[in-house]
């Protein structure tokens, strides 16, 4: 339903103005949400009008994962059924992640140790090897996929600092 997922957006960006995460850092990393995801719309429209340069991934060729800035909302094109929106500017390198001092994942579901399941494939922990390691992890998801059961993990998983879900923000322990 997307107007269920656009207010629960709305409702992500409430907690995170009120965990300080939006003027937290000048450049940010998100995504734009697809599917039945939170809409991370309001939260890029949130992190915009704090003049945040915004960080979002981009599909390279096989596994590689670029970056774009996202200049405004306007700029996100559709790229086809099973391609998340892009930006229609340039494509930066992975290692321009290394600037964002929060990033914002997507998570299909996550545990109260910061383990984090994805779409599978481990492309975004691929991705997340480029972070700063000052970088906030913040995985987004619905309430009910943060779980208290472990998360199965394999190695390459990236650990999540805090989970951003439209309930509350929850910084996790180290």
């Amino acid at each position: 339903n997307p107007a269920l997922c656009e207010k629960a957006g709305k409702r992500l960006v409430a907690h995170a103005h009120q965990a300080g995460l939006l003027p937290s850092s000048p450049t940010v990393s998100a995504f734009i949400s697809m599917g039945t995801e939170i809409s991370t719309l309001p939260l890029l429209a949130a992190l915009l009008e704090a003049q945040r340069k915004i960080l979002v991934p981009r599909l390279g060729k096989g596994r590689e994962v670029l970056w774009s800035t996202l200049p405004d909302l306007d700029s996100i094109q559709d790229m086809g059924a099973k391609r998340p929106k892009e930006p229609s500017n340039q494509a930066l390198s992975p290692e321009s992640l290394h600037a964002a001092g929060v990033v914002f994942v997507p998570a299909l579901a996550v545990d109260h140790d910061g383990n984090r399941l994805g779409r599978g494939a481990a492309w975004y922990d691929e991705a997340l090897a480029f972070r700063s390691e000052h970088a906030l992890t913040v995985a987004i998801c619905w309430p009910w996929e943060f779980s208290e059961t472990a998360v199965p993990t394999q190695p390459h998983d990236v650990h999540m600092d805090a989970v951003l879900t439209p309930e509350a923000f929850t910084l996790l322990a180290s």
